[in-house]
């Protein structure tokens, strides 16, 4: 479990400095780039709080997909407030980042462990 916390850690650091050099690269993006770069380590942390739970594996697999699908979305539509300046997208990232908390609070308190796992 410890090489799959290093994964995680990694995937999502090297999203987070992906978008930040986005933003040192065009310094017109240099908000919406942290805000990516939050999102990206929000969803970072959600993942290592399903990785360090005792959960079923398709459980944690499952909220890890989600997180990714998330974290993408997310900084898609923060995107498109950075490119249209309008509020309505940055609402829309806001909302989705909020479900996907909801999302992985319900699967880390109520996802049981496998029967193999516990042995």
């Amino acid at each position: 479990m410890k090489t799959m916390r290093i994964i995680l850690i990694a995937t999502f650091a090297l999203t987070a400095v992906l978008v930040l050099l986005a933003g040192v690269l065009y310094p017109q993006m240099k908000n919406w780039s942290y805000l990516a770069a939050g999102i990206a380590f929000l969803h970072g942390v959600l993942a290592l709080v399903v990785a360090s739970r005792s959960m079923a594996d398709a459980g944690r697999i499952a909220a890890w997909c989600w997180q990714g699908i998330s974290t993408l979305l997310c900084i898609g539509l923060l995107l498109a407030q950075a490119l249209r300046n309008e509020n309505g997208w940055f609402l829309a990232a806001a909302a989705l980042s909020g479900f996907t908390l909801l999302v992985t609070l319900v699967f880390a308190l109520v996802l049981k462990p496998d029967v193999e796992s516990v042995r």
